[in-house]
């Protein structure tokens, strides 16, 4: 595991040289290898010279205590551009501090892909929007290895311009009153740990992802999924383009995810709290049939009228030729937004694969026993089921997902069964189920 310190810094660098001597003393097993900071063009100017410069603060101070080797090169100094092309000079404006806490937020998401490095986060330095920003972004992307900290110095040291780390030996340094003169040796500095409310796990996954990602897209997600309830929460089906519209979230969904999701939620929305059962025992082949031909039927709107005197086969190419005309208009909007074609992300464009594994699920076109088509069609459900709740997840992170996953709505005993028959549907109110 690599480790590496995070710091914001405005006029103070002094916050680096007393947050690594705080690792130092509190964990050296966990002293840095390299330093990034994120600051403004004012405060860059402040770190090269105080700490890039011959004979620094930061130099002397892995040569006191023999510290092992660390990075912190210019480049390693971070700072974001304004509105106007120019390095962000300070914040003051609202949109300054709109700049700085959105390229925090881009760069804390960035450093924590990567699952070996192990991020130790200071707010000590830099203006107090800065310090929040940081501190909320950890928290938002934080894993279990980073922390968080602030650093305290006792007085006066404070005061004393000269002061970067408490030196091994005494060094008499005068406060910026040129009121006194303090022995440097003599601070003592606290390395303050700040219990980080690690909400990764709950973020959506394409939002960890996304680059283009805003400190305020980021928090409207977490509160929209905090202030949701099951009252307000409601789905729409847009069978044009396969996608579900979770209170104004666009999903795009796997044909097969999409018509899953469709046959669960129009039963749920004519049978609420009834639910469907995975294939199971005791199910015939008309059964099986009968459920092929419902998953089929739900790729098509509800309102389109279908022969359902037609085969398994007839009612499959209707539900291709919806994949198809899916498969047509996304290729229509990516022509359209000039998506060039080594950037455009496809779904899957069939409903099943007319090959012989689809026909394994048709008990009327099989030479199979009865027993491994009825394993089929339950392996076909349980990955319908993982699938579609997986990309829900992925887009609208665990905690909004639970509003519209396919999930468990009854169940049922028989006697001298050891567990029960579990039968899924939606959870939403049938009135907040609708398609188009």
């Amino acid at each position: 595991m690599e480790y590496m310190l995070l710091a914001v810094s405005g006029m103070s660098p002094q916050i680096i040289t007393e947050t690594l001597y705080g690792i130092y003393r509190k964990d050296p097993t966990k002293y840095p290898s390299r330093i990034e900071v994120i600051t403004t063009g004012e405060g860059r100017e402040r770190l090269v010279k105080n700490l890039l410069g011959d004979d620094n603060p930061l130099t002397r101070l892995q040569q006191d205590y023999q510290l092992p080797p660390l990075i912190f090169t210019l480049a390693d100094i971070k700072v974001p551009y304004s509105d106007d092309g120019l390095p962000l000079e300070d914040v003051r404006s609202e949109r300054e501090q709109e700049i700085i806490t959105d390229f925090i937020t881009r760069h804390v998401r960035t450093l924590t892909a990567d699952p070996d490095l192990a991020i130790h986060a200071s707010l000590a330095g830099g203006r107090k929007t800065m310090g929040f920003a940081l501190g909320y972004a950890m928290s938002l992307f934080g894993r279990p290895q980073d922390c968080l900290s602030h650093v305290l110095v006792s007085e006066p040291y404070e005061r004393v311009p000269d002061f970067y780390y408490p030196t091994p030996i005494p060094v008499w340094r005068a406060d910026a009153k040129k009121e006194g003169q303090h022995d440097l040796s003599q601070a003592e500095v606290t390395l303050a740990t700040i219990p980080l409310v690690l909400m990764r796990e709950e973020m959506p996954t394409d939002l960890i992802h996304r680059d283009e990602l805003s400190y305020t897209q980021t928090v409207e997600r977490i509160n929209r999924a905090n202030a949701l309830t099951f009252e307000c929460a409601s789905v729409t089906l847009d069978f044009d383009h396969m996608s579900l519209w979770c209170n104004d979230i666009e999903i795009p969904l796997k044909p097969d995810c999409f018509a899953f999701y469709s046959w669960l939620a129009q039963d749920s929305k004519e049978n609420p709290g009834e639910g469907i059962d995975a294939p199971r025992e005791g199910m015939t082949e008309r059964e099986l049939d009968g459920r092929l031909a419902a998953f089929f039927r739900a790729a098509i709107h509800p309102s389109i009228k279908i022969d359902v005197k037609g085969s398994l086969g007839d009612l499959f190419e209707e539900a291709t030729d919806a994949v198809s005309r899916m498969n047509q208009r996304e290729e229509e909007h990516f022509n359209a937004a000039g998506i060039p074609s080594d950037k455009r992300i496809y779904r899957n464009r069939w409903l099943l694969q007319d090959n012989g594994t689809t026909q394994f699920l048709y008990a009327k076109h099989s030479s199979q026993d009865l027993a491994t088509l009825l394993k089929n069609h339950k392996n076909l459900w349980v990955r319908l089921h993982k699938d579609t709740n997986e990309a829900l997840t992925h887009a609208l992170g665990l905690r909004l997902a639970r509003y519209y996953q396919i999930v468990t709505v009854s169940s049922i005993k028989e006697e001298g069964q050891r567990t029960s028959y579990e039968f899924k549907g939606l959870k939403l109110l049938p009135h907040q189920i609708h398609f188009k």
